[in-house]
């Protein structure tokens, strides 16, 4: 029995230590957002390893939605679970987010203003 349990505590511990430390640096491109229909601001994004990012969606930097697609370039920080994304000219956005066992990126939008919170999940985007 104190076998099993000591495998047990040893894959818990190898979950949660590769979730913690697992980079979002990459090109990402969203493949289901939640709830169904809703906008999220990011349709593809490149987070770098020395913290700028470049966006494409609907909203502009300063946050105005038109309708047409906009590219953002900007600076992003990490702690833990939080991104904050700051567009150059713009209003920054906090995002929760997360790294799914299988290998997607998770990213939530408690959209300012408002008492809802948008979810996208995103995959590596193809080169």
């Amino acid at each position: 029995m104190p076998r099993i349990r000591c495998l047990w505590l040893t894959l818990c511990s190898t979950l949660l230590l590769s979730g913690c430390s697992s980079s979002i640096a990459g090109s990402w491109e969203t493949s289901e957002v939640r709830p169904q229909g809703a906008g999220f601001p990011i349709n593809q994004v490149t987070f770098d390893e020395q913290g700028k990012y470049t966006a494409t969606g609907a909203l502009s930097a300063q946050g105005t939605y038109s309708g047409d697609i906009h590219t953002t370039t900007g600076v992003y920080t990490r702690k833990w679970q939080t991104v904050r994304v700051s567009p150059f000219g713009g209003q920054s956005l906090e995002y929760n987010t997360r790294r799914r066992l299988d290998g997607k990126l998770v990213m939530t939008l408690k959209v300012p203003g408002q008492d809802r919170e948008v979810t996208a999940v995103f995959t590596p985007a193809k080169p």
